[in-house]
């Protein structure tokens, strides 16, 4: 219906616009009407003028003829100044209708090539007549009648021709005018003609783009379906993949946690083996499940590289260990060649990197029955033009294996694509590791390509271009000393409680942590581990995402809403591992995520980096702690039981960690060695004292200032500040007062933040020497409003 209104409004703006253009050339038509009498009263006026300057010349001839018969008839001499001025405008006349261009279509007619001379030399006469001093006489004049009555006749015929002229010079005008009047109406006509046919034709096509549009419509809201379906369906998949990945995982977890547990048992030979084949097949199915899980986050776009500072030859070296000893099961030769060049640091995904590597050198392994595997990495010498800071990485993986066809390598980087698709080949597989590895290589900017001959072997090339990195740096704080990773012993006795709903998994944890010298606790869903941590309070919570009743997000953000509960380390334990899981347990306020299955090394990893902290560090360690907005809504109180369970690391307060030259940067040692010198190190305490504890009020008024007063308010508490501060060796507070006492606020950031900052280090640097006693600056300062820094710079 609404599709059939805008045809109808089209169509009506159509009409409308055609019924406009035919009233614009109607009155065109009538402007051109109006025009050619406009051009036609012109012609009228310009051919008129040559009739009269004919006729004004005849009738001052005829004039200075009557002057010239009254001095003729006159017995006394009359004044010739009269007959002098009839001379001159006759004159006039004679010299305009001899020179004006009009004229010149008379030049040829009989009757001007006769007169115009004749009239020419009497005018010369009377001027010599009438020029000279002597008074012409009577006779004299006589003879200039009767000459002027003999032209008489000559001027009239001129004046008559003249006439004739301008008439023939009418017709013609009018004729041409006619003709071209006519042509112009009808090409006007034709305008109209062809303006109708337009919007005819225009109509017609409305009418077809109409239809089409209705059928393009249809066909629109059909795809529209058809999408719809598939964007379901796809999400169908998403959702399906992910209850997948988390049901194989959890069986995955508890098979490969017991087959860890029972590794650990007294096992004879038979048995052994018998555990190892099965943990062997587990690996093999984990591999393929997240093969699977690899191709859908490349799908939805969601698989993404974080590159790092990696090591390359201590992870070349683990790819060696690691498949030289399934090359000797197979009796096949290992060889890895890496050449000189090779850049010690860089930076690469170090996951996605050894997952390609792996992928390529097990196939070669896998496809290889008799000869050698052979590893080459060095420099790409293909590769484009050195660039420093970039280094071309090039690894061969060269094999004397079945080798392929033509027709296999075309097909080879495709997915779900085999070599040997019959259901009798030799080797498995689900097709999907080179088409990973090879996405993965060009999301790094490189490339993989293979060269292969059939029963020779095969060579694949991965190129890569690998930003060349400097070792990380690992902080080192004044005065505190690197502390190792705990060991597990040192770790033992930990408060651990494990929410899952899987038997299993609890079961497999229980166990493992059990054995590490932990105390776990257990709770089947969201909602029993909210009431396990009010009932008393646990270390570290291992919380399952998937669960009944509660789930694990919902259980977090419950938890997350009491303070008590705020630095409690929760880590999300789950077989979801997609991307969009990882974030919404970020949201949720989980400290960190593991994925199933879970090794004794990663749970020991884990507990070494959250427990095995400095004691200047805090209870949680800032890198695992929850990034989450404080919510005061709801609170629960400590119980006594909480609070007599609570971890002791809860107890510890946070110290600050200087760095080598906070000393320098902040204090003039030199100065306060001069001021002990001159008031005793006791007076430089007492001085301390006041100062910090801002009892003059300098530090209070020149905030105030910064936030509302004027420029010469700040000027002059900046200049106060300043002289104490640089009295007592503060050199980095002197240095920010007198920036501000000048009016020079530093760019970097606000004036504001940096002078508490400042005054905040400069305190605790004292404090940590012995040279004061207050233990905590005035915390008023940071209440002040936020717009003091705006004010300040």
């Amino acid at each position: 219906m609404p599709a059939r209104r805008n045809n109808r409004r089209y169509l009506l703006w159509l009409a409308l616009g055609t019924t406009f253009m035919a009233a614009a050339m109607a009155v065109l038509l009538a402007l051109q009407v109006t025009q050619q009498r406009s051009i036609r009263k012109s012609s009228d006026l310009r051919s008129d003028s040559i009739t009269a300057l004919a006729f004004q010349l005849e009738r001052e001839f005829l004039r200075l003829r009557q002057a010239l018969e009254l001095h003729a008839q006159s017995e006394v001499p009359k004044p010739l100044n009269e007959l002098r001025l009839r001379s001159d405008i006759f004159a006039s006349r004679f010299q305009v209708m001899h020179d004006t261009p009009s004229t010149t279509a008379l030049h040829e007619q009989r009757a001007y090539m006769e007169t115009m001379p004749r009239l020419e030399a009497l005018v010369t006469r009377i001027d010599q007549l009438l020029g000279s001093d002597k008074a012409p006489s009577q006779k004299e004049f006589q003879q200039l009648v009767e000459e002027f009555n003999g032209l008489g006749p000559d001027v009239q015929e001129l004046t008559m021709a003249a006439n004739r002229h301008v008439s023939t010079l009418l017709e013609e005008q009018e004729s041409t005018m006619l003709t071209q009047s006519g042509h112009i109406m009808a090409l006007i006509v034709a305008q109209l003609v062809i303006l109708l046919l337009a919007a005819a034709a225009l109509a017609w096509r409305q009418y077809r783009q109409e239809k089409e549009r209705q059928a393009l419509q249809q066909l629109t809201e059909s795809l529209q379906a058809a999408n719809a379906a598939a964007e379901e369906a796809n999400r169908g998949k998403s959702q399906f993949l992910a209850n997948m990945s988390h049901e194989l995982r959890t069986p995955f977890n508890g098979v490969l946690g017991m087959l860890t547990l029972l590794e650990r048992t007294r096992l004879d030979s038979s048995q052994r083996e018998y555990v190892y084949t099965a943990r062997h097949s587990a690996d093999h199915l984990l591999s393929l499940l997240n093969d699977i899980l690899d191709v859908s986050a490349m799908e939805a776009g969601k698989m993404s590289i974080h590159p790092v500072p990696v090591q390359l030859p201590p992870l070349l070296e683990g790819i060696e260990k690691l498949m030289r000893p399934l090359a000797q099961q197979k009796g096949l030769g290992f060889a890895m060649e890496l050449t000189n060049d090779l850049p010690s640091w860089v930076e690469a995904d170090g996951t996605r990197l050894r997952q390609i590597f792996l992928n390529l050198v097990t196939n070669a392994i896998k496809f290889s029955d008799a000869g050698t595997v052979a590893v080459r990495v060095g420099r790409d010498e293909k590769a484009g033009p050195d660039q420093p800071n970039i280094y071309p990485l090039r690894l061969d993986v060269v094999d004397e294996g079945i080798g392929m066809d033509h027709a296999t390598l075309t097909k080879l980087f495709e997915r779900f694509a085999q070599g040997d698709a019959s259901t009798s080949r030799r080797f498995g597989g689900t097709g999907l590791g080179l088409e990973i590895s090879r996405n993965l290589a060009r999301r790094m900017g490189g490339d993989i390509k293979a060269h292969s001959v059939l029963g020779q072997g095969s060579t694949f090339t991965v190129t890569l271009p690998l930003t060349l990195a400097a070792p990380p740096k690992l902080p080192v704080s004044l005065g505190q000393p690197h502390t190792p990773a705990a060991s597990s012993a040192e770790l033992a006795g930990l408060d651990i409680l494990v929410a899952d709903d899987q038997m299993v998994n609890r079961k497999y944890m229980g166990a493992l942590l059990s054995s590490m010298g932990h105390v776990p606790r257990f709770a089947e869903n969201g909602e029993q581990a909210v009431a396990e941590v009010q009932k008393k309070l646990p270390q570290l919570v291992f919380m399952d995402l998937h669960m009944p009743v509660m789930d694990g997000f919902e259980a977090t953000r419950t938890l997350r809403q009491w303070p008590q509960y705020k630095a409690l380390p929760i880590v999300a334990l789950t077989a979801d591992v997609f991307a969009q899981t990882r974030e919404k347990a970020t949201e949720a306020g989980m400290t960190t995520f593991i994925a199933k299955p879970v090794s004794v090394d990663t749970i020991q990893s884990l507990l070494s980096e959250m427990f095995a902290a400095p004691a200047t560090d805090s209870t949680v360690p800032a890198s695992s702690a929850p990034t989450i907005k404080e919510t005061t809504s709801s609170t629960a109180p400590l119980t006594s039981q909480q609070q007599a369970t609570a971890p002791p690391q809860a107890k510890r307060t946070a110290r600050r960690r200087f760095k080598s030259g906070d000393v320098t940067s902040h204090i003039d040692m030199a100065m306060v060695g001069e001021v002990c010198v001159g008031v005793t190190v006791q007076g430089y305490r007492s001085l301390l004292q006041g100062y910090f504890s801002d009892e003059s009020g300098s530090l209070d008024a020149l905030l105030q200032a910064m936030a509302e007063g004027p420029q010469e308010t700040l000027q002059a508490a900046a200049h106060g500040f300043k002289g104490a501060s640089s009295n007592l060796g503060f050199s980095k507070l002197a240095a920010l007062a007198f920036h501000l006492e000048k009016g020079e606020y530093p760019p970097e950031g606000s004036t504001h933040e940096q002078l508490l900052d400042a005054w905040e280090m400069t305190h605790a640097l004292c404090l940590r020497m012995g040279l004061t006693d207050v233990e905590a600056v005035q915390e008023r300062h940071r209440k002040l409003p936020k717009d003091a820094s705006t004010n300040a710079g």
